[in-house]
């Protein structure tokens, strides 16, 4: 089993349990515990666990997203859900659109389905960049800053002095966690430049799986009443559907 399997297979344990076991995940993928060990100590550094006497935990309470994933351990998770949010987000794009597209590992996965001869792509997302940089028919921004390796994207006053310049048909945005009307993620710097871009579309949409609702992160950043659509997968509960559309329209 490669390593990010394993790791990916701790964090849905964690995310069910809050607490895994050496022995527990050891006998469970037939690998040494020694192997399991050398894992949670990555996964700590990552800041996605903390460690404990024989094992690992979760450290926020039940309300709390859980701690920010690096990229790479984003990209093994909830694959089924992200493709079809991924589906959805491409959907709504179309000819000769300028739109912006935020980071995050299900809104990038959307370049494989965005059916259009030509739109005009903003980013600040280094990843993204990289899957529409050799595609001739999009014309493709990166907004640059600061770089935040945790999640591949630029941040900070250089990357929102050159949003404060342009405008956008449609920003799709990435969350940590939406409860209620408060649209929250997980580091201040990234939320303020998500909240001018939201600002400057003449249409926003916020994007978010089920399994992010009702849970809320370090930062709040917008207010889900002044979104257009929340783009979610089709395994929402009905009750989470009921919810939600009271606030603002599901796609």
């Amino acid at each position: 089993m490669l390593k990010i399997e394993r790791q990916n297979y701790i964090v849905k344990m964690l995310n069910a349990n809050n607490i895994v076991k050496v022995t527990q995940i050891s006998e469970k993928l037939k690998v040494s515990e020694m192997t399991i060990r050398r894992d949670l100590k990555e996964m700590e550094e990552e800041g996605i666990l903390v460690r404990i006497h024989g094992g690992a935990k979760l450290s926020e309470d039940k309300n709390t997203s859980k701690s920010e994933l690096s990229h790479k351990v984003k990209q093994n998770i909830n694959k089924e859900l992200k493709t079809d949010i991924a589906k959805k987000i491409a959907s709504q794009i179309k000819d000769n659109e300028t739109i912006f597209l935020g980071p995050g590992t299900t809104i990038e996965q959307s370049y494989e389905f965005i059916n259009c001869n030509f739109a005009r792509i903003i980013t600040n997302s280094y990843y993204l960049f990289e899957k529409f940089k050799d595609d001739n028919r999009f014309e493709l921004i990166l907004i640059g800053g600061k770089y935040r390796s945790r999640t591949g994207a630029f941040v900070g006053s250089i990357s929102i002095d050159m949003i404060s310049k342009i405008n956008v048909q449609k920003s799709f945005i990435g969350v940590n966690g939406i409860y209620n009307n408060i649209v929250t993620n997980s580091n201040e710097e990234e939320g303020l430049l998500q909240k001018y871009i939201l600002d400057k579309a003449e249409i926003k949409y916020i994007v978010a799986d089920n399994t992010k609702l009702d849970l809320k992160d370090f930062y709040e950043f917008y207010d889900l009443y002044d979104i257009d659509y929340l783009i979610t997968d089709n395994h929402i509960s009905e009750d989470l559907l009921k919810k939600y559309k009271s606030i603002t329209k599901i796609i």
